[in-house]
């Protein structure tokens, strides 16, 4: 968390120092509605506060967790009913001794079974190394009970097994809208480990009762960590079971990322570096890949990166590259550097449509500086620039990325609102065309 925290802070900041220049941003083509405030029940912000991620689950119900609020400031698991307006907090973290149900979820979409279990991870608790946890809430009727699958670092220095897991989880199905049945794999990453992060897997033994956890890469395991450092970003499975995301760190000699793909081969995976980035002078190409990446359906990567572009690693503010396969080898390319007017610094990952279009969010840029949703389908349009309503109302700087219904509507959260009679602990909306 103070990781994430320092790049909020620097980000803003710097956006701040550039808003002079900024053009002036194309009209809004989607209508904003705030669905909720978050930290609106006091004190200690009961309902949950700074919202980072939100899934849609089979009714059109909307599911998502908060980093901090609830009991302990630990965060907390909340359902949201489009239908009725009705918020309800379904579980609150660090509610066992110790925290050992975990703490603070950071930047988790949600998996929803087919019974209506939601799985996910939390960034602290668990073992007495606070290193995180993989849970579940099993739903009764309309309750749910927490169990923790895994409480990771659970031996001595945390050999083995990774620790702090960020970004939630995936399953092979998931790309293409499969529910999760229960019983197959979950994967996610870890952002350390004995080494530089870890890809891992838990499954569910017979019958469901306990889970193994499994380390499938350890990175920064080469010279010079080659082949990444850092895995702080989701995972994308493709048709065949193979894993694909991005590293923030690690790679060529500048140290600023990689795309990486991880091969069944046997009874474990191989590594392959798919792109270094910075490869470019002064970063053309982009650095620190934060957002993992989406395949369209002929097998292209896309993602974002945090920094690089049309600059350097410092002033650039970020690119939408493209990796394509070309037999053994992946051609990189840079599809668009942003430009502030259709934000600045897109820290989230993307979602890609039935037409090919990608969404996503940046952290800043846009008519306020205080991010926005955009739409790529050969340039980044601006959807909508948040801090539109008097004080920020509307909410400020979303860290996780969007998810779409059948109708084309965007759901997503942000971490920050100062409007009248809201405490800053940031908002759920919906963006409709």
């Amino acid at each position: 968390m103070q990781k994430d925290c320092g790049l909020v802070t620097g980000i803003i900041i710097g956006a701040a120092l550039a808003a002079a220049l900024l053009p002036t941003e194309p009209a809004q083509a989607y209508t904003e509605k705030t669905l909720y405030s978050f930290c609106s029940v006091r004190p200690n912000c009961a309902d949950g506060e700074s919202s980072e991620g939100v899934v849609i689950g089979p009714s059109g119900n909307l599911f998502g967790v908060t980093t901090f609020g609830g009991k302990n400031n630990a965060g907390v698991v909340y359902e949201f009913a489009p239908g009725t307006n009705q918020y309800n907090v379904l579980y609150k973290f660090c509610n066992k001794g110790n925290c050992t149900d975990g703490s603070q979820p950071v930047r988790v979409n949600l998996v929803i079974d087919t019974l209506g279990n939601l799985y996910g991870t939390a960034s602290k608790g668990g073992s007495a190394h606070d290193a995180g946890v993989v849970f579940e809430l099993v739903r009764t009727g309309s309750t749910y009970r927490e169990k923790t699958l895994h409480a990771f670092c659970p031996r001595k220095n945390c050999v083995h097994d990774g620790f702090t897991p960020v970004n939630g989880l995936t399953y092979a199905g998931a790309a293409s809208g499969q529910p999760y049945d229960g019983t197959s794999p979950l994967y996610g990453t870890t952002e350390f480990s004995e080494t530089g992060g870890a890809v891992f897997s838990i499954t569910p033994k017979t019958g469901g009762k306990k889970w193994t956890e499994r380390v499938l890469y350890s990175f920064c395991s080469q010279p010079g960590c080659a082949d990444g450092d850092d895995p702080d970003t989701p995972l994308y499975i493709d048709s065949q079971g193979n894993i694909y995301g991005t590293t923030l760190f690690g790679g060529n000699s500048t140290n600023l990322g990689v795309a990486f793909e991880l091969s069944p081969l046997g009874t474990g995976y191989t590594e392959t570096v798919l792109y270094s980035f910075c490869a470019q002078t002064n970063c053309a190409d982009g650095a620190e890949p934060e957002g993992g990446v989406v395949m369209d359906s002929v097998g292209n990567l896309y993602g974002t990166t945090v920094s690089g572009g049309d600059g350097d690693q410092n002033s650039g503010q970020g690119v939408v590259f493209e990796l394509s396969p070309d037999g053994s080898q992946w051609q990189y390319s840079n599809l668009a550097n942003f430009d502030g007017s259709d934000g600045l610094y897109p820290e989230s990952g993307l979602i890609i449509d039935a037409n090919g279009n990608l969404f996503g969010t940046t952290v800043a840029g846009g008519t306020k500086q205080k991010g926005n949703v955009f739409e790529f389908n050969g340039s980044p349009q601006s959807l909508y620039s948040f801090c539109a309503e008097k004080g920020c109302a509307d909410g400020a700087h979303p860290l996780s990325g969007v998810v779409e219904d059948s109708a084309g509507n965007l759901y997503g959260t942000t971490v920050e609102n100062r409007g009248k009679g809201h405490h800053n602990g940031g908002t759920l909306f919906e963006l409709s065309p």
